[in-house]
């Protein structure tokens, strides 16, 4: 029977369509899940990082008070001619501020306690050469904080475009279920159609997502 034999291509082609489909659903989900949780426990790191980086930047921020402190003070004993005294403070700045004085006073004339003759222009705070170490682990945590938060954004992303592949294969079961409810043979091979082109679609988009 020709009505028959139609009948049973299109049973048979209607259960593949919905193993298929009901597989890609269950992947879909899945990793729709693996990526959520995927983003929020990287949003959560660069919270953490974020926090990390601001108590960094504080600490960073007395040090240079410190050092500023500590420079002034040295500076108005050099400008008192309080030799002594200016070489007693240069002895106890931080090793960053050490290093950029002594970019800071080099070629200057010096006296017996290598205390300056002439005070150059500016401060070794403005040199490059001062670097404060907690403002260098302050930067550092906060390029991982942002590193973070823009993988979460990437798994938040991946994880969207699950949850849409797993709305277009609830179209696929939807079609391939409904295909054979009807009677009039081109509806039936229509939505079979239909549900194969969504189902080619959802397959090929699972294969190029992460």
């Amino acid at each position: 029977d020709p009505w028959e034999r139609r009948q049973r291509i299109l049973d048979s082609w209607t259960a593949i369509i919905l193993a298929v489909a009901a597989i890609v659903a269950a992947w879909g989900s899945f990793q729709a899940s693996q990526w959520s949780g995927a983003q929020s426990d990287a949003q959560s790191k660069s919270a953490i990082a974020r926090s990390e980086a601001g108590k960094l930047a504080t600490d960073a921020t007395q040090d240079t008070i410190i050092d500023s402190q500590m420079w002034l003070s040295w500076l108005a004993s050099v400008s008192n001619k309080e030799s002594k005294k200016a070489a007693f403070l240069e002895e106890r700045f931080s090793p960053w501020l050490a290093r950029a004085q002594e970019q800071w006073l080099k070629g200057v004339t010096v006296d017996a306690n290598g205390t300056p003759v002439i005070v150059p222009p500016g401060t070794p705070l403005d040199l490059d050469a001062y670097v404060v170490p907690n403002q260098v682990k302050s930067d550092l945590q906060s390029a991982k904080a942002q590193a973070w938060l823009d993988y979460g954004d990437e798994a938040g992303g991946i994880s969207t475009k699950y949850v849409l592949l797993a709305v277009i294969v609830a179209l696929v079961l939807f079609f391939a279920s409904v295909a054979l409810k009807f009677t009039r043979p081109r509806v039936q091979v229509m939505l079979t159609l239909v549900a194969l082109a969504l189902l080619v679609v959802c397959v090929i988009r699972t294969l190029s997502l992460p």
